[in-house]
């Protein structure tokens, strides 16, 4: 206790305090040591102290002088520290008294604020520095409710006009009777914490956003089990499958990977490399359609899960556009071989036309000629030409003669993919020419290759709105010939007895197209195979049955001579279903001048 009224009877100075000695009031018994507004009070029971220049001091007790001058001392000591800690902390300790100014702050001030001690002491700081007034007011009123307020944020303003962010823990300062006379507190610069917890939070917005409006498929998985976390719209888009139908299952149990392998490759280039990128697979989507997508994958932290980005880009028509280009390529490099080959074949091929017409004529023919040249061998003409129908070779002549102008229009088709011949273009109903390609295909028996086209069913699908469109019928007829036949062969293989062979033909408006089908019920095709139909000189027949030529022949007539696209897909239900697309008006028919 420390009493107004005691006489001072020495003094001397501490470091970074003034030491003073009182004697206590008469009446008074206490006796201890008291740290006070960084002065020390010591406070002895009925002694006298002095301490001077000539350091004479009388005491009753020694031993107890000594033990309260190291009280002292670790005293000074503590009160060093504790001055050392306000001085260097970057925080801001201050204390108000109930008018709000300021009787106590720390050095800091000056960093945070830009205001002195000396400018800040005695100032009502609060009222000059919020940023907005009515965060002061709830400051206030949290102290005057609770009594302190912890971890309160708030915009000040320093003294040059900047913005910071601060938290304040304070508390009411009270005497030793339990009075309120003022507030103490320290006052943490938050503007850092701020600065990143908004850059998270647009960072977060910037993830959401990207993830939401991607128009790839975007998915997140835990990578624990594979469960679906969440998925965007491109994710519907792309598979079908929507939130509701992810919740709580994985890819597995949906049954999306065509290939398990697929999976497999994604899990493992995670596990060795952490990502993944470009990695192609098949997909089924809730429909059960196969498409292609391009993945790139990689581990993400989220909430203390570890969890599976995967962006899939929807590349089926893409990679159907590309194998087509391929295909183009192939089919436009055939040019350049087929026009060398025509004119190499066709020398010998006229040579062949034409000695085959002379040896009919020569031999069959009734010219004098050859009434003469068989009676110079000593027989007649009527005797030479029974020995000729009885050895078939009429017949035989006339087969090399057929064989010659098959070739001869084959030669006569690769000529016109080397360059373009003049085109005879005229409007005609697809329909009647599907039909004519049937009558002319019902008279062809071939047993070599043990097939009668009269025995196959044939199921029109034609669209009575559909018009005539301008084509070149002779052509367009040797396409429909060259599939048809193909799918007889190929129905013909066919061990099943008891399915009967059957061509479903459709013919269908599709805006500014006119779609042609030619579906059969036969074995169907594998993926491999679909690929490379169109290629030239491919073919899965034996060599002595099949020259690879036709389904060629056929891609260039449509493409080509007609500006379409052709097309094998799998039959709806089991066999083969060639695409073909003309379209309604030709290339020349727009680019005429309207008068």
């Amino acid at each position: 206790m420390f009493y107004k009224d005691g006489e001072i009877k020495g003094a001397r100075k501490g470091r970074g305090f003034d030491l003073k000695f009182y004697r206590p009031a008469v009446g008074k018994e206490d006796s201890g040591i008291i740290i006070k507004n960084g002065v020390t009070w010591i406070n002895v029971r009925s002694d006298t102290l002095t301490l001077s220049r000539q350091k004479d001091y009388r005491m009753n007790d020694q031993l107890k002088y000594e033990n309260m001058l190291k009280k002292v001392r670790r005293l000074e000591e503590e009160v060093k520290n504790y001055q050392a800690l306000i001085e260097n902390t970057p925080d801001l300790f201050y204390r108000t008294d109930l008018h709000g100014r300021i009787t106590f702050i720390s050095p800091s001030v000056y960093r945070l604020s830009g205001y002195s001690i000396v400018e800040a002491t005695g100032m009502k700081m609060a009222e000059e520095i919020y940023l907005v007034p009515e965060e002061r007011e709830t400051f206030l009123n949290l102290l005057q409710k609770e009594g302190h307020v912890a971890n309160f944020e708030a915009r000040l303003k320093r003294k040059d006009g900047s913005i910071w962010w601060a938290s304040t823990n304070a508390h009411f300062l009270k005497n030793k009777a339990g009075e309120i006379i003022g507030v103490e507190g320290i006052t943490r610069d938050i503007s850092d914490i701020k600065a990143a917890g908004k850059a998270l939070r647009e960072s977060e917005e910037q993830f959401r956003l990207a993830f939401h409006t991607s128009p790839d498929s975007v998915n997140l998985n835990r990578a624990t089990d594979g469960m679906f976390v969440d998925i965007n719209e491109g994710f519907t888009k792309l598979m079908g499958f929507t939130k509701e139908d992810v919740s709580g299952k994985s890819s597995l149990s949906l049954n999306i990977w065509k290939n398990p392998n697929d999976r497999q490759r994604l899990v493992d280039a995670l596990t060795r490399d952490g990502f993944v990128e470009n990695l192609e697979a098949e997909f089924v989507t809730k429909s059960g359609e196969v498409k292609v997508g391009l993945m790139s994958a990689r581990f993400l932290r989220i909430n203390e899960e570890d969890l599976i980005l995967t962006i899939t880009r929807d590349i089926t028509e893409w990679k159907k556009m590309r194998e087509m280009m391929v295909q183009n390529e192939k089919m436009l490099s055939v040019g350049g071989l087929a026009a060398g080959m025509a004119h190499e074949i066709n020398n010998p091929l006229a040579g062949i036309l034409q000695n085959a017409s002379v040896l009919a004529n020569r031999l069959t023919g009734d010219l004098p000629a050859n009434h003469k040249a068989a009676e110079a061998a000593g027989t007649s003409l009527s005797a030479i030409q029974k020995y000729l129908q009885l050895r078939r070779l009429p017949e035989m002549i006339e087969n090399i003669r057929s064989s010659g102008r098959m070739a001869a229009e084959i030669v006569s088709n690769m000529l016109s993919f080397a360059r373009k011949s003049e085109k005879m273009v005229s409007s005609h109903d697809i329909g009647i020419l599907l039909d004519q390609t049937l009558d002319l295909l019902k008279t062809d028996y071939d047993m070599k290759k043990h097939y009668d086209f009269k025995q196959v069913r044939i199921v029109r699908e034609y669209d009575e709105t559909v018009g005539p469109i301008p084509c070149e019928a002779s052509k367009l007829q040797q396409v429909f010939m060259n599939i048809l036949k193909n799918g007889a062969e190929a129905m013909a293989e066919m061990k099943d007895a008891a399915i009967q062979p059957t061509f479903v033909l459709r013919v269908q408006d599709d805006g500014t197209w006119i779609k042609v089908e030619i579906e059969d019920n036969g074995p169907g095709m594998d993926a491999k195979t679909r690929r490379r139909i169109f290629e030239p000189f491919y073919t899965t027949k034996p060599l002595d049955k099949g020259t690879g030529l036709g389904l060629s022949v056929s891609y260039f007539i449509v493409t080509e001579d007609h500006d379409g696209k052709i097309s094998v897909e799998d039959a709806r239900g089991k066999g083969t279903c060639f695409v073909i697309r003309l379209p309604k008006t030709r290339a020349e028919e727009k680019s005429l001048p309207i008068g």
